[in-house]
């Protein structure tokens, strides 16, 4: 019986927030989402999320990508020694984080809070083991910030019936130790 409450109790699932603890990869991608652009270093190019920022992307030695993950958001924060530039237009030209060790992403959706002009939701895509940006053809400037808030899906929920079956199998239990702990005494008889 302690093992049916113990199979019932493992199968309760808890939905994980987001990135906390999560080692992702970051990499810059030019000029589809298939080509890494080698005139980009990520500095880590791998990390664990935790507190501040956690990589720092340098575009072709003339703009700078600070990349600060929190549990359930990303910030980016650009830097450029260049006079009105402008990403190039092409499919695709931006970063894609991959998870390396840790449990799945768990979004269901995201807004994003941006002074980049025309950045739209188009261009962020996630599963439960990528994030890609896509800042293909917008002007930026040293003032430019991107943030990306995620929304985690709902936790997993037990059904009433495996709640029920859940308290019965510990009710059970607790009686099965109750009568097992009486002390039963020898009753004396009479010798022949």
């Amino acid at each position: 019986m302690l093992g049916v409450v113990a199979l019932l109790i493992g199968g309760v699932s808890s939905a994980h927030a987001g990135f906390i603890g999560t080692q992702l990869s970051a990499e810059y991608f030019y000029p589809d989402s298939k080509t890494s652009y080698e005139p980009a270093v990520e500095a880590p190019p791998q990390f664990f999320v935790g507190d501040g920022v956690e990589t720092v992307v340098n575009v072709e030695g003339v703009t700078s990508i600070a990349v600060d993950v929190s549990d359930t958001s990303i910030l980016f924060d650009f830097s450029t020694t260049l006079l009105n530039p402008r990403w190039g237009n092409v499919p695709f030209n931006g970063l894609i984080f991959n998870v390396i060790n840790g449990v799945p992403l768990n979004f269901s959706s995201f807004s994003i809070s941006s002074n980049f002009e025309d950045f739209d939701p188009s261009r962020v895509s996630f599963s439960n083991s990528q994030v890609t940006v896509n800042w293909a053809g917008l002007a930026y400037d040293s003032n430019t910030m991107l943030l990306i808030n995620f929304e985690t899906a709902a936790a997993d929920v037990p059904e009433p019936a495996t709640m029920s079956l859940l308290g019965l199998g510990l009710v059970s239990v607790i009686a099965m130790r109750r009568r097992g702990s009486k002390v039963i005494k020898p009753r004396r008889g009479l010798v022949h």
